[in-house]
């Protein structure tokens, strides 16, 4: 079992492939949602092939991903964070975060930055609770109002 996965009754947290029927359903659900937060006119930023996947199941049905991306030497980008609304409330998102730095150290990584939205304001807290700290938005965020972009170091 995965650590911290214990916390949760029945959750497991797997690694999964960006092509995996689960991490398409979630990330689709994700982009569904956003869509309808901030239109259809947001950017949408496809799978890069590199992205590692966990996925989170609650008695073998997938529940939520979290994706991570290297993206220079030392960084690593946090992508498609989701839980499904049935399960929020839960700490899953909390799980997937700390499972998600702990791969991150794994891997060598010492900074982690990702992309939310204005209007994620259960996202806003989750990273400023978890040592988030904003920054400016970076490509392809730049010139998006809504985006609010953060960074944390893992030394």
């Amino acid at each position: 079992m995965i650590e911290g996965a214990e916390l949760i009754e029945g959750a497991v947290l797997r690694p999964a492939e960006g092509s995996d029927p689960a991490v398409q359903a979630l990330t689709n659900a994700q982009q569904a949602e956003l869509a309808a937060m901030y239109g259809e006119d947001q950017p949408l930023v496809g799978l890069h092939p590199g992205i590692a996947f966990t996925l989170l199941l609650i008695e073998d049905a997938p529940v939520g991903c979290i994706g991570l991306q290297p993206v220079a030497p030392g960084v690593g980008e946090i992508k498609r964070l989701y839980v499904d609304p049935a399960f929020r409330g839960w700490g899953l998102s909390r799980l997937l975060l700390t499972h998600l730095e702990s791969q991150a150290r794994a891997q060598g990584l010492t900074t982690l930055r990702l992309e939310t939205g204005t209007e994620q304001h259960a996202a806003l807290a989750l990273y400023t609770r978890h040592g988030y700290t904003p920054i400016p938005a970076y490509p392809p965020f730049e010139n998006e109002p809504a985006s609010r972009c953060f960074t944390k170091s893992l030394g």
